[in-house]
């Protein structure tokens, strides 16, 4: 019999996906993200629950002693995790979601990133500064940019800091707070994406589809496609897209922006994920429901 949470993925275009595993928090979603080496994913809900799955979409651990939380991340290792909260404060969690400490700013803070070992956690906030802290509470570094940075993402290979403001500016800080690089664009963007090794950046451009970017912050192309690309993610290479749109539609592509897969999603899309060989994806909903899609035996 089929699994009614997977109709909407039998309606779709391309080689349908297995419905790997389903998962509904308590609440609507507000956040989540996925360990890239371990496989498990962290999700937050309105109503303060913080969870934590394993690959198989299993529960291992639950929190709710973190109120209004915004934005998430944990570390691919899964050794630990930080989160925005509150607005204005950021925190730094073990394995079982217990807080280690936690931090309050004076102003909004916009992103939170950590690197792949959860050695170090950046922090952005809404006066043009973001702050480079290690896990241990200390503070490493510092930088100022022409606007906010509104996205944060670690390169994996080196341990630069990708950095995006919602309108007009990518960039890319060192661990000691220089400046490798500082791009313009012209374009409002919704979300960021990086291959493991930052060669390809794309960027959700919303009406201009998925900008492209390479490891020094150049142009190099973009993928249109129908619908509003709102949040984005890739694999380790880059060889696998998934985008969910302002429509509620999601894609799946390849490198050059083949469709490989698209379908309408049951609800908005709040954020997207991939594994680092691009077999599945991970969508996470409005109405809590987070789904795996797999596409090891389609594809």
């Amino acid at each position: 019999m089929m699994d009614e949470r997977a109709t909407w993925l039998r309606q779709g275009k391309g080689p349908t996906p297995d419905l790997r595993w389903s998962f509904s928090t308590e609440a609507p979603l507000l956040a989540l993200d996925l360990a890239r080496e371990t496989g498990e994913l962290l999700a937050a809900d309105i109503s303060g629950g913080l969870y934590l799955l394993d690959r198989q979409g299993q529960f291992l651990h639950l929190n709710r002693g973190i109120k209004d939380v915004q934005l998430v991340h944990w570390s691919d290792r899964g050794k630990l995790g930080a989160a925005i909260y509150a607005d204005n404060n950021i925190c730094c969690f073990d394995r079982d979601l217990n807080v280690l400490w936690a931090i309050s700013f004076s102003v909004e803070c916009l992103a939170i990133t950590m690197d792949s070992y959860g050695d170090y956690i950046a922090v952005s906030i809404a006066s043009g500064k973001t702050i480079l802290i290690d896990s241990q509470k200390k503070k490493v570094s510092s930088f100022e940019t022409i606007r906010p940075l509104s996205y944060l993402q670690f390169q994996v290979t080196e341990p630069h800091l990708i950095g995006a403001a919602e309108n007009g500016l990518l960039c890319c800080y060192d661990l000691e707070g220089n400046c490798i690089w500082s791009e313009k664009h012209w374009s409002n963007c919704g979300g960021i994406a990086l291959a493991g090794d930052a060669r390809r950046i794309y960027l959700a451009g919303f009406n201009y589809g998925i900008l492209i970017f390479d490891h020094e912050g150049e142009t190099a192309g973009t993928l249109v496609f129908e619908g509003t690309p709102k949040v984005i993610a890739c694999d380790y290479t880059a060889s696998r897209i998934v985008a969910a749109t302002v429509e509620q539609e999601l894609y799946w592509l390849n490198e050059e922006g083949k469709l490989l897969w698209g379908g309408a999603i049951p609800d908005d899309a709040i954020e997207v994920a991939c594994d680092p060989f691009g077999q599945w994806c991970i969508c996470g909903m409005k109405s809590g429901l987070v789904q795996c899609l797999d596409w090891a035996d389609a594809i």
